[in-house]
């Protein structure tokens, strides 16, 4: 490479800086070099390397554009872009590296993995098989496509094609975890829940510090009811690549895991984490805590704030900004009061309704709904989740077309956003009621639940809604099951008014609205 002495020993420095392990200093050197001359396509690779190590993931990827606007041919350069793109979400970016990195050597057979991981997470399933069949029929050992086969395979509920590659995977590379993990999750969707923990404490033998390991088998031990244990496990979701986005609280305070406190001196912070099914669910610990500490204050976010208000009342603050730490001795997450209190099945505090609607509201609704002779049913069939899991949760309205006509009820969507012009059409053939522009947040959600007779729900916070205010609820579950939902129950003790329909096998919704129909029937005649 050109450019002055000074310049090309810094960069020299830098190399051994970056193969001695010290990212920091390898940065500190090829920045400076950069400073000293003119850039270099080595130097702006190297740059986007050691950033990409630091997690300073936006001057990766401008380092490495940069470097590919010098050599727009470096493969290395455009798979490294590619991930870094994937990993932040940018897919359109990632699939755009790709396709360059094809033109350039069209068997280069990462960029068909590649291509199979980003239409994966964008949720194009059929393309995503395509891409790594393609990978493999270029290099026939190609780990990754052949994990990407599973982990689609695993997705799309076709466990005996999942298991099969997991384990071709495994045979090229016994010692993985992350394979191992994944041929264990497959073994838990057949039902094999012994083999699926074995699985996890062997890995957990030869690592006691592997997260995901530790999270998975929460899941397990939840699932099966065993809490005690499930929810110490549980703890390892905040560093758990497989509790995706779930962050750690930034408190100062100490963190409260059961002890004994001076009520009167002493006061909680509650930090709202995850999705607000799970905030529904939880927040029943709150009045518990309250009864041991002078002060709680719950955070959460701000579509619960207003019905968390009125249903906690004096007794709780509800906040939905971090709050202000003062004034407060300890802080809890919310999903980790079930292990400081020691809650098991036998102790779980399933007395509804934990939640209650306006009263001024309901009574508008009711007024609504007066002069309808018929059982009024809220429905909802989406979950707002996107990519890579909204098939496995959700069904379409198409589907419940059937239903709507086959049961002569008044049906109410209970789902929020605004349905595409497919949905919008089968919606209105069925005569379901779309009242979603007047609810704001889960406070008007929970008043029109009020006002109707029962609510049928995919795995989604509606569900834990109703729940929540005692109102019978109808579960949609799926063949692979959340923890909460435990195995072969149809009901729940989370939740005493809940009755849950299983699908047998994933993503087969017909079998599941054929039962609800039958057992929608005897209602309909009373």
């Amino acid at each position: 490479m050109s450019g002055s002495p000074d310049h090309q020993a810094l960069f020299r420095l830098g190399i051994d800086s970056q193969q001695a392990g010290r990212p920091d200093e390898a940065r500190q050197r090829y920045e400076a070099a950069l400073r000293a001359a003119p850039p270099s396509y080595d130097l702006l690779h190297n740059l986007g390397i050691v950033c990409n190590e630091l997690g300073d993931f936006p001057a990766a990827r401008e380092y490495l554009e940069r470097a590919l606007a010098l050599r727009p041919d470096a493969l290395v350069t455009l798979d490294t872009l590619a991930r870094i793109c994937q990993d932040g979400g940018d897919l359109a970016a990632a699939l755009v590296c790709y396709e360059q990195a094809l033109r350039v050597d069209p068997r280069h057979h990462r960029s068909f993995a590649g291509m199979g991981w980003a239409f994966a997470d964008a949720g194009w399933e059929e393309d995503a098989i395509r891409a790594f069949e393609t990978a493999l029929s270029i290099e026939p050992d190609q780990l990754e496509a052949i994990n990407g086969l599973g982990v689609l395979y695993r997705r799309q509920g076709r466990f005996d094609l999942a298991l099969a590659r997991f384990e071709r995977a495994l045979a090229l590379r016994p010692d993985d975890a992350g394979l191992r993990r994944n041929r264990a999750m497959v073994l838990g969707a057949l039902g094999r829940f012994g083999e699926e923990e074995a699985v996890y404490r062997e890995i957990l033998a030869r690592d006691p510090a592997d997260g995901d390991a530790h999270f998975n088998l929460a899941c397990v031990l939840l699932l099966t009811g065993r809490l005690s244990e499930g929810w110490r496990e549980y703890e390892w979701r905040f560093t758990s690549r497989q509790g995706d986005s779930i962050r750690r609280p930034a408190s100062g305070l100490p963190r409260w895991s059961g002890e004994a406190v001076a009520r009167e001196s002493s006061g909680l912070i509650i930090y709202a984490e995850q999705g607000f099914g799970d905030g529904i669910q939880f927040c029943r610990f709150a009045p518990w805590v309250a009864e041991r500490f002078g002060r709680v204050r719950l955070q959460t976010r701000e579509p619960l704030r207003r019905l968390f208000e009125r249903s906690f009342g004096a007794q709780i603050e509800v906040v939905e900004k971090m709050p202000d730490e003062r004034g407060h001795t300890h802080h809890c997450p919310l999903l980790s009061l079930p292990l400081a209190l020691g809650v098991t099945l036998e102790t779980l505090p399933a007395a509804v309704a934990y939640l209650r609607g306006d009263a001024e509201k309901i009574g508008r609704w009711r007024e609504c709904l007066a002069d309808e002779p018929r059982l009024r049913i809220g429905v909802a069939w989406a979950t707002g989740k996107r990519g890579r899991h909204k098939k496995s949760f959700e069904l379409s309205p198409a589907l419940l077309e059937p239903l709507f006509s086959g049961i002569d009820a008044r049906w109410v969507s209970l789902n929020k956003g605004v349905p595409d012009p497919a949905q919008a059409a089968a919606l209105r053939r069925a005569g379901v009621a779309d009242w979603s522009d007047e609810l704001a947040d889960f406070d008007d959600t929970a008043a029109l639940i009020e006002a109707l007779d029962l609510v049928i729900s995919v795995d989604t916070a509606v569900a834990h809604l109703a729940g929540a205010l005692a109102k019978p609820v109808w579960l949609l579950n799926r063949a692979e099951s959340e923890w909460r939902w435990l195995v072969d129950r149809t009901d729940s003790p989370w939740y005493p008014t809940m009755r849950i329909f299983r699908q047998k096998q994933s993503r087969q919704w017909e079998p599941v609205l054929r039962d609800v129909a039958c057992a929608l029937r005897p209602l309909i005649r009373r």
